[in-house]
């Protein structure tokens, strides 16, 4: 069988990445230098590219998949190998339940699918104008900042203070005219609707909101357009109308970024 490089990487994440999508079409896929690359990483790079290689007569076809998959397939993918994609009964930040809970931070645990996520985040936000990035403390800070980092814009977060969200201090806004938020996980809007309100009482405008997963099925509307990697419907219950709760499923309540429950 002869084997065709349909494409090279830099890092072995996103090849690997890629090896699995094709893989779960069907397809035989090899590496090559993916050894190399995983033994001397810190030099290998300059010297070596990682090879997708797969059967000549399957080249187009596997071309053609790569080419048209949304960034939700790779998005999806990237969760699962992560382990974030979790089932149970869950009460979510919002305060309410539900049977479905995406543990951001096993996804922000690996820096290099972090910087994959925010690679198609940079790509997503390209024909938006703005000057700065914003994210909200905690899980939207890592992603906000490396997105501003590949785009080549500043960067800031708001967090909350005495209940009300507020940038940190010590930034120099003065600057900062034009930006585009990114969350992590939209459930409610509740974090991104203070964001907003923060930003526009400073007369700041808000160019473009950027999630990595919208859990509401695009079903929530923002004064600014809304793009997510991911989008979900995943129902979720009022605590007293919980349909796991009544039965009497255990209830796991994840780690919040100090919100109230709303």
């Amino acid at each position: 069988m002869t084997l065709i490089t349909i494409a090279t990487y830099t890092n072995i994440f996103e090849a690997e990445l890629a090896k699995s999508m094709l893989e779960d079409f069907g397809f035989e896929v090899v590496l090559l230098n993916e050894r190399m690359m995983s033994m001397y990483s810190s030099i290998a790079g300059d010297m070596y590219m990682i090879e997708l290689q797969v059967a000549e007569d399957k080249q187009e076809e596997a071309k053609r998949i790569l080419t048209e998959l949304e960034d939700s397939d790779y998005l999806n993918l990237i969760l699962k190998s992560e382990s974030a994609l979790l089932n149970g009964h869950f009460q979510l930040t919002s305060g309410k339940h539900s049977a479905h809970y995406i543990e951001k931070i096993r996804l922000l645990q690996n820096p290099e699918a972090t910087n994959n996520v925010c690679k198609r985040m940079a790509k997503r936000l390209e024909s938006y104008e703005f000057d700065c990035i914003v994210g909200p403390a905690y899980g939207g800070i890592v992603l906000a900042f490396q997105t501003a980092y590949l785009m080549g814009k500043s960067f800031i977060f708001t967090q909350r203070k005495d209940g009300e969200m507020s940038i940190r201090s010590g930034f120099d806004l003065s600057k900062v005219k034009r930006v585009a938020i990114i969350e992590d996980i939209l459930s409610t809007g509740g974090s991104v609707n203070e964001v907003i309100t923060c930003l526009e009482s400073n007369n700041i405008e808000i160019a473009v909101i950027g999630v990595i997963v919208d859990r509401s099925g695009g079903k929530l509307e923002f004064p600014a357009p809304l793009e997510s990697l991911l989008c979900l419907e995943i129902p979720a219950w009022e605590a007293d109308d919980c349909e796991l709760c009544k039965e009497g499923v255990a209830l796991y309540r994840p780690g919040s970024s100090d919100k109230a429950a709303k």
